[in-house]
This record gives structure tokens, C-alpha cells and sequence, in this order.
């Protein structure tokens, strides 16, 4: 039995491996070389994944491109192997060949303890230190796995989602030297620590930290990519180095019909409630911006749209008094119907980074929104809002405005919802993707 200095060690050198330090020391072994295939081996690797019904925007994409490389390519995807994504890996729409990696169960007293240091690493040390950081269950699952091992040995593309997953791409070169690896950046999280609340000095100091590392970090990976994916020009710039490839998510089906004008007062915000900064938005719109509506609209009505409630926003709405017009819907199986019913689209988020889902999807279902600058950015076109504001009064005022008269709005949101449509169709998000496996 290996002795107790040695089992320090052991997990001195793994937790090394987390923070990027000996990642290449630490990992042997060849690569396949490219054969000449007619479908390209890829390897994809997400911390989440997409499925039919995923209840976020994030995943929703990831099935999109989930199914693009599925048809047409020979696709391995790879994951960490916990509840969540087990369960997500038994629905529709996930790839043929996923790899849950991570959270098995112990091989021996030392598996047993590295597994423990995997567990303290994405919990503790993720979230006192580094929020960014890759999962420790699943570097540990793909040291432990041959199939895991070999799939990326032998891709002519590997395909990484989400900053997390980039944070490997050190590893993944050591892995195999001569796969074009390209990585999609859904936001730049150094922004979006930035944009953490910061009340007091203490938290001031803990997020100016965790940006500054963050920002180390994706110079890193950035100048170690074949290929880096934004989802704007905005990103980009953030990014800094060489160019990147812009890719527009697959937003709109094409088949998005006209809005007709709404005959009732109802405005809708339609997000993931479980992610904090649309969390916070929800509760903001309810204590400072719809209070303002009811004023001049006391008929007006509110729906929060979306999976993932949280206990604090389902208690606020609760307590809400009788005929404040607020109905928290929970996840729903049919958007286009929400869309369709309603008279403006708000999108009141303060914080975060990136192209905001939603926003887009507004727009191409022809609904007139609302939104703020942080919702708004990394959009890139002329006159697309009803109104973009960050105050809560202008806010709305700006919803006011379109209550009062939903006609007036129509011919610009159409002229918009042909925008949208054009640049966040699935012609044009296939086209990008299928470029980045061949340059």
C-alpha cells in the first residue's frame, strides 16, 4: 500500500495540474496523425450538455452544434460525469458516443483520496480562489480513461465550449500535438467577474483578483488556440491577440411568423432563473421597474419566463399584492406562444457578459424589447430596440411607451426580425462551424 507521503504527493501534483502549472509534465502519450478521412474525428468538450427541452439558452446552442457535428462528422463528445449531466445524457438530442467523465467511484485508498481533492478542488478552492477554474472531477476522469484518452489522441478536431473547458487546452496539446484545437468563448468571464456586485472594499478586493487572473488566463488560451470562437466583434476586442471567428448562434429557424401587434398589456422576460444575474434582474424588475409600470398601466401584466426558480424569487412573487399582474411561469415547453402573446420583450439585466440569448430571441420573434446596455451588447446593428436604458424609471418608461401603442412599433420590429433571422439562421452558424474544421 502506497504510504502516506507518497499519497501527499500524488495529491500535491493533481492539484498542480488544476491551476495549469505542470499540466504538460504531467500527461504523456502520441496523437493520431490526420487520415485521410471524408468526416473529420472530433472531439467535443463541454462541462454541460446540450438536450431536447434544455432549459437554458447555453444549452440550446450546444444542441445545435451537438447535432451539426453528429451528422456530419465521427463525433466523441466528452463531459463531466456529474448528476445533472447523467441525467441529461438519457434524453434526446445528446451525441451518440458521450463520455461521462469523473465522479466514479473510488480505485483503492489513493483513487478514494484524489477523488476527495477533485470534490474540495470544484467546490472550495473554485469558489474562494478560482471561479473559472476546469473541473478537477473531470481531468480526473479523462487521466483515468483510456476510451477518453484515445478519442482525443486520435481527433482531427478538438472542439472546446466554454471557458472551463479551454482552460485544458495545454493538456489536450500535450495529449495530441497535431489536432486543430478551436475554442468558443460563450462570454469572456474576466467582464463578468468585473461586473459582480462590489459593496464593500472585501469584495471589491476578492473580484478585482478573480478578473485579473481571469484575464492571465484567457491571454493564455488564447495564443494557445488554432482557432478562437466569439459570439461578437465586442468579445473579440476583449480578447485582445490574433483575429477571431465571429459565429452567431443558430438563434431562429427561419420560421418565425410576423408578430401582430398584442391587444393585451403583457410584457415578458424570458431567461434562465437559476443563474444569478438573471436572478437578481427578476427581482430588480419587480421591486424597481414594474412597480413605475402599474403606475400608468395598472392593467399591465408581467410574466417570468423560464426554469430554474429560485426559492427568493418564488417568495417575492408570492408576497406580491393581489392584482399586480406578475405570473412566474416557471420552464415552458412552447416559447413561440409567449412571444406571440405578448407586446414587448424585457431584458433587464445589469451583469454578466456576452451575447445575451434572449435578447436575440426576442428579436427574431418579431417582439418589440426592451433591454439595457448590458443586455444589449454584442449586437451589432441599427436601431433594433424599443427602448435601451439602465435606469429602472426609464425602463419603464420605455415599456409604457409600447403599451400604449403596439402598432406604432410594428414596421421597425419587422425590419428587425429580418435581421435577426438572416444573421442568427442556422445557414450561417453551420457555414462558420464547417470553416473552423479545415483552416
Amino acid at each position: 500500500m502506497a504510504s502516506s507521503s507518497m499519497w501527499g504527493a500524488r495529491i500535491r501534483r493533481f492539484i498542480a495540474l488544476l491551476r495549469g502549472s505542470r499540466l504538460c509534465s504531467l500527461v504523456s502519450g502520441t496523437s493520431g496523425r490526420m487520415r485521410n478521412v471524408t468526416r473529420p474525428r472530433v472531439v467535443l468538450i463541454s462541462m454541460h450538455v446540450g438536450h431536447e427541452g434544455v432549459p437554458h439558452a447555453g444549452g440550446r446552442y450546444l444542441l445545435e452544434l451537438q447535432r451539426l457535428l453528429d451528422r456530419e462528422t465521427d463525433l466523441t463528445m466528452l463531459t463531466v460525469g456529474n448528476r445533472l449531466n447523467r441525467e441529461s445524457a438519457t434524453k434526446p438530442g445528446v451525441p451518440r458516443r458521450l463520455l461521462l467523465l469523473g465522479h466514479e467511484s473510488g480505485r483503492g485508498p489513493v483513487g478514494k483520496v484524489l477523488n476527495r481533492a477533485a470534490f474540495s478542488a470544484d467546490t472550495t478552492y473554485r469558489h474562494r480562489r478560482d471561479p473559472g477554474m476546469p473541473s478537477a472531477a473531470f481531468i480526473l476522469g479523462l487521466l483515468r480513461s483510456r476510451e477518453a484518452r484515445a478519442a482525443v489522441r486520435g481527433a482531427d478536431v478538438i472542439d472546446l465550449q466554454y471557458s472551463e473547458s479551454i482552460r485544458l487546452v495545454r493538456l489536450l496539446r500535450r495529449l495530441n500535438p497535431t489536432a486543430r484545437i478551436t475554442g468558443t468563448f460563450h462570454d469572456v468571464m474576466s467582464q463578468s467577474f468585473s461586473r459582480e456586485p462590489q459593496d464593500t472594499d472585501e469584495e471589491r478586493r476578492y473580484w478585482e483578483g478573480v478578473a485579473e487572473r481571469s484575464r492571465g488566463h484567457e491571454k493564455a488560451m488564447v495564443a494557445q488556440l488554432d482557432e478562437v470562437l466569439v459570439f461578437s466583434h465586442k468579445d473579440a476586442e476583449l480578447l485582445g491577440g490574433p483575429p477571431h471567428t465571429v459565429v452567431h448562434p443558430p438563434l431562429s429557424d427561419g420560421t418565425e411568423p410576423r408578430h401582430t401587434p398584442a391587444t393585451e398589456p403583457v410584457v415578458i422576460v424570458v431567461s434562465y432563473l437559476a443563474r444569478d444575474e438573471n436572478n437578481k434582474a427578476a427581482l430588480w424588475t419587480l421591486d424597481h421597474v414594474w412597480p413605475r409600470v402599474l403606475e400608468h398601466r395598472p392593467e399591465a401584466r408581467l410574466r417570468l419566463v423560464g426554469g430554474g426558480v429560485l426559492d427568493a424569487l418564488r417568495s417575492r412573487v408570492d408576497e406580491l399584492p393581489a392584482g399586480d399582474g406578475v405570473t412566474l411561469t416557471g420552464f415552458v415547453d412552447d416559447l413561440d406562444a409567449e412571444y406571440a402573446a405578448a407586446a414587448v420583450a424585457l431584458v433587464p439585466v445589469l451583469q454578466g457578459a456576452g451575447v445575451k440569448f434572449k435578447t436575440v430571441e426576442g428579436l427574431c420573434h418579431g417582439v418589440p424589447v426592451v433591454t439595457t446596455t448590458v443586455g444589449a451588447e454584442g449586437i451589432e446593428g441599427d436601431d433594433l430596440f424599443a427602448g435601451l436604458v439602465d435606469d429602472p424609471h426609464g425602463l419603464a418608461d420605455a415599456l409604457v411607451s409600447v403599451l400604449d401603442d403596439t402598432a406604432a412599433q410594428q414596421q421597425r420590429t419587422d425590419r428587425v426580425q429580418d435581421w435577426a433571422q438572416e444573421v442568427y439562421g442556422r445557414a450561417r452558424f453551420e457555414e462558420t462551424i464547417r470553416g473552423t474544421w479545415v483552416r
